[in-house]
C-alpha cells in the first residue's frame, strides 16, 4: 500500500474517532455530569486519542514506535547540591520511542489557554536541562491562548515549543464550551491533515 494511502486511513480513522469522542463529550454534558469530572475524562480521552493515531502509524507503517502516557515514564532528574542529591520524578502527557530512543513528547490539552502554554514550556525546559534532546510539542482542540503572551512565552523560553496542533475551528470561548450539545464544533479537517503528517515527518522520516 503506498504512503499516501495509508495516511489517508490514518487521517479519516482519526477524523471519524475524534467526531465520536466530541458527541460523548456532548453525551454526558446532557447528564448532568460535574465539571471535574468532564475535565477528568476529556484529558483522558484527549491522551488516549493521541496514542490512537500514533499507534496506528506503527501498525500501518511497521515501525517500533512505542507511545506512553508520562505518567507511566517517569523519567527521575537529579541534581548535586554539595553533598546532598534532589531527585525529582518528571513527565508530560505523552512520551513517544522510536526503536527504544526517547524522541518527541506531547501536552495534550482539551484548550490551550496562556496558563497552560507557560507551564508546558516550562515542563520542555525541564527536559533540555537535563540533556534530553527531544521534540516538544502541544495537542489541543481549542485555542484559547492570548497572542502576546505565547510570543512573550517563547522569546523567553527559547522556542523550546516545537509545535502547536489546534483541531477545531476558531477561539475557545468560555459561553460556548466544547461540550455543549447547543454548540456544534467544527473538526478542521485541514488542521487535522497537518497533525498527521507533522507525526509523518517524526516517525518516518
Amino acid at each position: 500500500m503506498k504512503i499516501q494511502n495509508k495516511l489517508n486511513i490514518i487521517i479519516n480513522n482519526s477524523y471519524n474517532k475524534l467526531t465520536n469522542i466530541l458527541k460523548k463529550w456532548c453525551n454526558s454534558n446532557k447528564n448532568n455530569f460535574n465539571a471535574g469530572q468532564m475535565r477528568a475524562n476529556r484529558g483522558d480521552d484527549i491522551e488516549n486519542y493521541v496514542k490512537y493515531i500514533i499507534n496506528l502509524f506503527s501498525k500501518l507503517f511497521n515501525i517500533n514506535i512505542k507511545c506512553i502516557k508520562g505518567n507511566n515514564d517517569k523519567k527521575e532528574l537529579i541534581i548535586k547540591n554539595n553533598k546532598k542529591i534532589i531527585k525529582k520524578n518528571h513527565q508530560v502527557d505523552i512520551h513517544i520511542y522510536k526503536n527504544n530512543k526517547f524522541i518527541a513528547v506531547i501536552e495534550c490539552k482539551a484548550y490551550l489557554d496562556s496558563c497552560y502554554y507557560v507551564r508546558a514550556c516550562d515542563d520542555f525546559k525541564l527536559f533540555k536541562k537535563f540533556n534530553y534532546n527531544i521534540k516538544n510539542y502541544i495537542f489541543a482542540l481549542e485555542n484559547s491562548i492570548d497572542d502576546n503572551t505565547k510570543i512573550f512565552t517563547d522569546i523567553i523560553t527559547d522556542n523550546i515549543c516545537d509545535d502547536i496542533f489546534y483541531i477545531l475551528d476558531g477561539k475557545r470561548k468560555s459561553s460556548k464550551p466544547i461540550y455543549d450539545i447547543k454548540y456544534k464544533k467544527i473538526i478542521n479537517k485541514t488542521k487535522l491533515n497537518y497533525f498527521i503528517k507533522s507525526l509523518k515527518k517524526l516517525l518516518l522520516d
